[in-house]
């Protein structure tokens, strides 16, 4: 879960066309935590390969750190993974938010699909506003000049991320849980 995330959220900043919001919708949820604490591996559809460091935080959520010495080693995201109403329990709302410009209620939240494969696998799917425009405008999004949607609230994120979820799209990126030293595969 962990390469996944800087990987797709890189991706997403470097072309545009995020799913975003402001609003913070998920303000006072508590998120679901269906991964232990531990290294991450992640490989995206071109095979390139990264490594994390995933650990528990409060509320339900984690941080996300590069364990891969480099220019991002050290930064990170904190990650809030939330149940989709209407989706299989499986399928999760992957909300992250950049350590490094964490300020509080301002801060931009980035949000995608992961879908939890097994114990220690899942893959993340990541939307595009340009791409997936009309599972977004489903449900009023904001569409900027750099081809950022943008959500006004939980309600339209939801309906976007199920529609998105019911499109068929393709995962991009697979995760991989190390288990830790000395614990059971």
């Amino acid at each position: 879960m962990r390469k996944c995330v800087p990987f797709i959220l890189l991706a997403c900043l470097a072309v545009a066309g995020c799913w975003q919001s402001r609003a913070r919708p998920y303000r006072d949820a508590i998120g679901v935590q269906p991964f232990a604490a531990g290294p991450v591996t992640t490989t995206d559809r071109d095979g390139r390969v990264a490594h994390y460091m995933l650990r528990k935080i409060e509320r339900g959520r984690y941080r996300l750190t590069p364990s891969d010495h480099g220019r991002d080693f050290g930064q990170g995201f904190e990650l809030g993974l939330f149940p989709l109403p209407g989706a299989p329990s499986h399928v999760l709302i992957l909300q992250m938010a950049m350590l490094s410009f964490h300020t509080g209620d301002d801060s931009l939240r980035y949000y995608g699909l992961l879908v939890v494969t097994g114990k220690n696998t899942a893959r993340e799917i990541v939307p595009r506003c340009g791409k997936d425009a009309r599972a977004a405008r489903m449900s009023g999004v904001t569409k900027d000049g750099a081809g950022i949607c943008t959500f006004p609230d939980r309600a339209s994120l939801e309906k976007s991320l199920l529609a998105l979820w019911k499109s068929g799209k393709k995962p991009e990126t697979f995760l991989r849980l190390e288990p830790a030293i000395g614990s059971p595969r």
